[in-house]
């Protein structure tokens, strides 16, 4: 009888052959089960919704304050001044400044305002190196409200009503003196337990028939809405606040007679 053949080193073990082959495929399977894992945590991320950017100021804008010359005779009755103005300016967006340019109540109020600024004056008031700058900034502080005022909620018109919840800007809404940027503070409207809260500010109860009715922040800085036409019911937040600041003002050219 022949002896019996050793077997070749290069044929594979049956038993070894399929250990192998099992760690393989335990391998093929893990290296599936992590990437799969990887997926669902990057689906998962990507399916977090991201925080909306907050809309910011676009900066040192400038215009003429006002389309026409102003003439104001001065106090002492006997001199005029002519205003042509340029003003520094940062707003959401240089299409509101047309716009309020485009609204002749604008027009005619910002030239009261003008007038009785500049009436109260001495020439030398309005002239002196000292007392000039001092105008200027009666100037911006006296028609600021004006041209940024207050917007109740998503309006174009800043004395239209919000149609989400139909408030209004009250009566003495020009003189509010809460000025927050528009799209940093809101109004918590409860039309249910009848309360107004502004921003963080204390809950202000209302019973309905207000047409000026006081809200103030935390900070005790106050506006003035209408509630007459809120909608019944509504519970909600609206944003509240002006669409820009106005920085200096400035001559553009300068005529005292």
């Amino acid at each position: 009888m022949a002896p019996q053949q050793e077997q070749s080193a290069a044929e594979p073990n049956p038993a070894e052959a399929g250990a192998a082959k099992g760690k393989k495929k335990g391998l093929v399977l893990g290296g599936g089960a992590l990437a799969l894992v990887a997926l669902a945590y990057m689906a998962a991320l990507l399916a977090v919704p991201k925080k909306a950017a907050q809309q910011g100021f676009v900066t040192q804008l400038v215009a003429p304050l006002t389309s026409e010359k102003v003439q104001v005779n001065l106090s002492d009755g006997k001199s005029f001044l002519i205003l042509d103005l340029n003003m520094v300016y940062d707003a959401y967006d240089v299409a509101y400044y047309e716009s309020r340019r485009a609204d002749p109540l604008y027009c005619a109020e910002m030239k009261d305002v003008l007038v009785g600024t500049a009436s109260a004056k001495t020439r030398a008031e309005v002239s002196d190196k000292v007392n000039k700058p001092i105008f200027m900034e009666e100037i911006r502080s006296a028609v600021e409200p004006l041209l940024f005022p207050v917007h109740i909620g998503a309006t174009t018109s800043p004395t239209d009503a919000d149609p989400q919840s139909g408030l209004a800007p009250g009566v003495s809404i020009q003189v509010a003196t809460f000025r927050g940027a528009f799209h940093e503070h809101v109004l918590h409207v409860d039309g249910v337990a009848h309360t107004l809260r502004l921003d963080s500010g204390p809950l202000t109860p209302f019973s309905g028939d207000e047409t000026d009715l006081p809200v103030a922040a935390e900070d005790g800085l106050a506006l003035f809405v209408d509630v007459t036409g809120l909608k019944r019911g509504f519970q909600g937040d609206i944003p509240v606040g002006v669409k820009g600041r106005l920085r200096r003002v400035l001559w553009n050219e300068v005529l005292i007679q």
